[in-house]
């Protein structure tokens, strides 16, 4: 008979998935005029913005399950990715689509507080905890932010400093 090692019950681990989608953004805020949005944006401050083929990382923890030697079920989990993440941002332009991003710039950073959000209660109802999100935008950034409270909504105020690194 097939036994796990009896340390396995009461061992944490972290788990890391990957998926992706494509979606258009414009970075400017409503409140400036657009040379002081080219000023702060660059290019992505162009009124018809533009898109990027996102990456997304997303790592949750918990509990080793003993009869499966799983943190929780994979096709589960990417089932999860792709009804709260990718279907809803999939070929979107997130200004205009997604309500969230009408009164906030959506940035890497701000997308990823989002996607955050929306993944704290899923995961849980599966039995784990979000640990991080990265997203990276394109082969040169990325962004990653951590919930470590997640009982803090989704605001402009959002209050998650988010770590960018270059790639």
């Amino acid at each position: 008979m097939y036994r796990q090692p009896s340390e396995i019950s009461i061992m944490e681990a972290s788990l890391t998935v990957s998926t992706h989608f494509s979606a258009a953004h414009r970075l400017a805020r409503p409140d400036l005029d657009y040379d002081t949005n080219c000023g702060i944006y660059g290019k992505c401050a162009r009124p018809h913005g533009h898109g990027h083929n996102y990456h997304l990382d997303v790592t949750v923890r918990g509990k080793i399950d003993a009869r499966t030697g799983m943190v929780v079920e994979l096709g589960t989990l990417h089932q999860v990715l792709k009804d709260v993440v990718v279907e809803p941002l999939d070929h979107r332009f997130l200004n205009k689509d997604i309500p969230y991003f009408a009164k906030v710039v959506p940035t890497a950073e701000n997308i990823a507080i989002y996607i955050r959000h929306r993944l704290l209660e899923p995961l849980q109802g599966l039995g784990v905890d979000l640990e991080k999100v990265k997203l990276y935008e394109s082969p040169n950034n990325s962004c990653e932010v951590y919930a470590t409270d997640s009982t803090s909504p989704v605001s402009s105020e959002t209050t998650v400093k988010p770590k960018l690194i270059l790639v």
